[in-house]
């Protein structure tokens, strides 16, 4: 059974992802993904709105696999994710346990 913190976070997590996917069609449609986008932190810190600058393609890389999201350095919630790979300025993480089991879902 998952605690409400992993619940409220994994939702918390879909929908900054949920914006970002929004960004990241917008921009495919009006040609704009060629060089870094601006993507919102996925971070389970519902005040977050801190902004990552990614390349697209790169996101459609990590949007891949549902478990996996975008945050920033600092950003980390050791007790619902682990860090997948880090990269300048950014970090992947993928949602563990009940937080994962949920992210996969909301996909």
């Amino acid at each position: 059974m998952s605690s409400l913190w992993e619940q409220r976070a994994a939702r918390n997590e879909a929908l900054f992802r949920e914006v970002n996917e929004n960004i990241a069609r917008l921009e495919e449609r009006f040609g704009t993904s060629a060089g870094e986008s601006v993507f919102i932190c996925e971070c389970s810190n519902e005040q977050c709105t801190e902004h990552v600058p990614v390349d697209g393609s790169t996101y459609r890389k990590i949007r891949e696999y549902p478990r996996r999201f975008l945050v920033l350095p600092g950003h980390v919630d050791d007790t619902v994710e682990s860090v997948i790979e880090e990269r300048p300025g950014y970090l992947i993480v993928e949602k563990t346990g009940a937080a994962g089991d949920i992210a996969e879902h909301a996909s």
